[in-house]
């Protein structure tokens, strides 16, 4: 009986402390992701709100009560984009945007979270009209 109980007591142990990662560990689909969504701000196109919206994290809308169709994504009207680095441990992927003759650039951090199998941006705050998909902005970085 105390073998069942240790046995029980390690498995709860383990299942409480075991952390597992809700990204990958190369970034390789998280960048695509972050990729992907950059691309509906081209400048070349109307801003595509209904696939910006797609990609915002439903847990983040329903934590805050959100209807994602009363709310715009906010967003940069880009002339182009890179992707600058990924982190691992807290899902973020670093992305540099730039406008027109590459006459501003800001650093985009957009955290990637997985949830029930498909990735989503986790927004850093919302106001009563938009939603800020990223995580925090550097403005006037070179």
């Amino acid at each position: 009986m105390r073998l069942i109980s240790l046995i029980s007591l390690v498995i709860l142990f383990s299942a409480v402390n075991c952390t597992t990662s809700k990204t990958s560990k190369s970034g390789d689909a998280e960048k695509q992701f972050v990729s992907t969504f950059l691309s509906y701000m081209d400048h070349q196109n109307i801003p595509n709100q209904s696939g910006m919206k797609k990609c915002i994290s439903p847990s983040y809308l329903k934590k805050n009560g959100l209807n994602i169709e009363k709310y715009k994504v906010n967003n940069y009207t880009l002339w182009g984009s890179s992707i600058e680095y990924y982190v691992a441990s807290d899902g973020l992927v670093v992305a540099k945007i730039w406008g027109e003759n590459k006459n501003w650039i800001h650093e985009l951090e957009f955290k990637v979270v997985k949830e029930d199998s498909r990735l989503y941006l986790m927004p850093s705050k919302h106001s009563d009209a938009y939603i800020d998909p990223w995580h925090t902005v550097k403005l006037y970085v070179k």
